[in-house]
């Protein structure tokens, strides 16, 4: 019987288009150059091209680091951004500024709920069901999307909540499932997990002996309906769902 379920966070509980990605870019580069623009001992010219390049080059850091599943801290990440800019060095409070100027930006442009997330998590809660988060962090890290969830309303149906910057490992590794489920004092063979991505969340989640369901974007254009993802979904998944408000039904039907 399934007395837990955990969700992913991008692309199934909450979404971004490529613009507002595209967008968040340009505030957090637009955040850092004011920043520069007003720190004392600061004053070598940083016009906005030279921080977008510091920031791609820290991004081809980034993902190497998370090809191994393996992620960074939030300050090991600014030092990185620090250290190819060219800005290394110096007082601990501007290393400071420079995260919350990268981490914090997500507020200004939230992302939206896909349909009846909410009402989804609502259902759970009333009906005893322990719920959980487990969420690979790109920039904006686990203290920032609390407060991003939290102002989204859907904060308050969580049990616990898991960011790969903080347990410094990623999805599909066993290790960030293990914490969850710690925290939920549930076996995985009693947790289901739903997400989109068909490697971290679905294989993942079905090697650490969950059940997972594969939560198909596609039907909102926000993943291509690509044929090939499908199919290798549905050699690894328990279920699929295209809308959260499929989930309690599979649940009723697991109950069975």
């Amino acid at each position: 019987m399934i007395e837990g379920v955990t969700f992913d966070w991008w692309n199934t509980l909450a979404m971004t288009t490529p613009e507002q990605d595209a967008r968040l870019r340009d505030i957090r580069i637009a955040r850092l150059k004011a920043l520069l623009d007003r720190t004392p001992g600061r004053e070598r010219a940083f016009n906005e091209a030279k921080l977008r390049e510091a920031y791609d080059l820290q991004t081809d850091r980034l993902r190497e680091t998370w090809a191994r599943n393996v992620d960074l801290s939030p300050s090991e990440q600014t030092g990185i951004f620090l250290h190819v800019a060219g800005l290394d060095g110096g007082a601990e409070s501007f290393s400071e500024a420079v995260s919350e100027a990268f981490g914090s930006a997500l507020l200004e442009l939230p992302p939206a709920l896909f349909p009846h997330a909410i009402e989804t998590l609502d259902w759970l809660k009333r009906n005893g069901y322990a719920v959980g988060l487990i969420s690979n962090t790109g920039r904006t890290w686990g203290r920032f999307l609390r407060e991003v969830q939290d102002r989204l309303g859907i904060g308050k149906y969580f049990d616990v909540r898991i960011f790969s910057d903080e347990v410094r490992i990623r999805k599909p590794e066993a290790g960030i499932f293990e914490k969850a489920l710690q925290g939920l004092h549930l076996p995985p063979e009693k947790v289901a997990h739903i997400g989109d991505d068909v490697d971290a969340d679905v294989a993942g989640a079905k090697a650490y002996g969950m059940r997972a369901v594969w939560f198909n974007a596609g039907r909102l254009g926000h993943r291509p309906g690509d044929g090939r993802w499908a199919d290798t979904a549905a050699e690894k998944m328990d279920a699929e769902v295209r809308d959260h408000a499929e989930t309690p039904a599979l649940l009723r039907r697991w109950r069975e």
